[in-house]
């Protein structure tokens, strides 16, 4: 499934790697932020997900399998 993405999503980091386990078990670090979502020479210019943990200023590249959806930005006008 992949579901689409938009900048202001709030996603849940999964744990696909190394990195992002431990960002998961011993920083707690699960929810995070879709900044901007664009091809990345990181990923050899296919498409990277930028994202910021809620809650600190903590910020990374992914890959669309590394996330999974929490909220949807529509949603969040109305909390």
């Amino acid at each position: 499934m992949t579901a689409s993405l938009k900048v202001g999503d709030l996603v849940e980091l999964q744990p696909t790697n190394q990195r992002n386990r431990q960002l998961r078990s011993q920083e707690k670090k699960y929810l995070w932020e879709v900044i901007k979502i664009e091809p990345t020479q990181c990923f050899k210019n296919e498409e990277g997900i930028y994202i910021k943990h809620v809650g600190s200023s903590h910020e990374r590249w992914v890959q669309r399998n590394d996330v999974s959806i929490n909220t949807y930005r529509e949603n969040l006008d109305n909390e």
